[in-house]
């Protein structure tokens, strides 16, 4: 069992995504970009499931935060987007994301497997997408 954070501003998706986790066996947490870095500070997740287009904080910038905090830096982040340009999925990567989905081409048995993938390879930064 994995604790995973969710930062997602569209709660429908992050139910979704949240029922089939603990479906998965994983405690799961929901939180909105500015409430985002509080939450993985208190929670030391071990996995973070981050959207990039939010609508304070985009996920680049909570990234960035994330992978500059020594406490935080070695957490998993599996990008899960409808952002599809290249230069987002560079940056993702340059920046340490564990993998980058894009939403509309990620079912949740896909995204299901891809937590276990990246949770059982202990991934901080592998740079591969989908």
């Amino acid at each position: 069992m994995a604790n995973i954070v969710i930062v997602e501003d569209d709660l429908n998706v992050a139910n979704v995504y949240k029922k089939r986790f603990e479906e998965d066996g994983h405690k799961v947490e929901i939180t909105d970009d500015v409430g985002a870095l509080d939450t993985i500070k208190n929670q030391k997740p071990n996995l973070i499931l981050l959207d990039i287009l939010m609508p304070k904080i985009s996920g680049m910038t909570i990234l960035r935060e994330l992978k500059s905090d020594p406490d935080l830096e070695e957490i998993p982040v599996l990008i899960l987007t409808n952002v599809e340009g290249t230069n987002e999925l560079s940056q993702a990567v340059t920046l340490g994301a564990s993998a980058y989905l894009v939403k509309a081409d990620t079912n949740i048995d896909m995204l299901s497997a891809k937590v276990k993938e990246v949770l059982e390879s202990g991934a901080i930064a592998t740079g591969i997408k989908g």
